[in-house]
């Protein structure tokens, strides 16, 4: 059984409002950091969520987690590979996060967040 707050939780609703950040993520590289957040928006949002309320709205939505997670320097970064230049581990340690904020989760579980 899965407990929220002592209370119990519906398999798949449960699912729907928690998000999982992996160790070690692994994002497209040839995406930007703002282009990354924008697909896993896109692809996870449902139509019915509020930053859909607006013709902007779902650009504001991005913007935010960009600068809530430190990124916006780097937000127009290439994402880029271990072998080519690329974002450093923390950069890519904090796009993970944000893609899976990107889907507005109610709870994130962060495996080894550090």
């Amino acid at each position: 059984d899965v407990l929220l707050n002592g209370f119990p939780q519906e398999k798949i609703s449960f699912k729907r409002c928690s998000g999982y950040v992996e160790q070690f993520d692994i994002q497209t590289a040839e995406l930007t950091i703002s282009e990354s957040i924008r697909f896993s928006s896109q692809l996870r949002l449902d139509r019915t969520n509020p930053v859909h309320d607006s013709p902007d709205g779902l650009e504001r939505h991005i913007d935010q987690i960009i600068e809530t997670l430190g990124l916006t320097r780097e937000a127009d970064f290439l994402v880029g590979s271990d072998e080519a230049s690329g974002l450093t581990f923390e950069q890519k340690k904090r796009l993970s996060i944000a893609v899976e904020l990107a889907a507005s989760p109610s709870i994130v579980f962060l495996g080894e967040p550090t």
